[in-house]
């Protein structure tokens, strides 16, 4: 792990507090671990050390160790990104991805209607009825061994 302070760029010199549990970061290894290919979303998500799952990270100079400052940065932090709009929501017409999970602003440029996408829907087909759409084949030919 870097040390904070120790980053010869003042731009650097940034925690990445985790709203979920006590641990900090320095925000550029957040930031990288949350970019990783090599493990699944879930994983990207959590604290790399305790595993609680964060959604979010907020990028601050000063490490806030005492519970109650970090629960005032953290509703400061959200209250801003709601006056945000958020890039997903606009670009795809009223969808994010991140759903109940993003803390930014859900609301579509005034005129633009909201499109909403529906969920592919996913066909479950037992194997016998598969096999006979695909080749006719039948319980009884199978039984027979033909």
């Amino acid at each position: 792990m870097d040390r904070v302070y120790e980053k010869a760029l003042p731009e650097e010199r940034l925690f990445g507090i985790l709203p979920n549990c006590s641990h900090v970061y320095c925000v550029g290894c957040i930031r990288k671990w949350r970019c990783s290919q090599d493990f699944q979303r879930g994983v990207i998500k959590a604290c790399p050390e305790c595993r609680v799952i964060s959604n979010y990270y907020i990028p601050h100079k000063y490490w806030v160790s005492d519970v109650g400052e970090k629960e005032k940065l953290i509703e400061a932090f959200k209250a801003r990104s709601r006056e945000i709009k958020c890039k997903f929501f606009t670009q795809n017409q009223g969808y994010c991805p991140f759903q109940s999970d993003c803390i930014y602003l859900h609301e579509l440029p005034a005129g633009q209607w909201r499109c909403r996408r529906q969920r592919p829907r996913m066909l479950v087909v037992s194997w016998g009825l598969l096999a006979a759409f695909l080749g006719g084949w039948s319980m009884a030919a199978q039984e027979k061994g033909a």
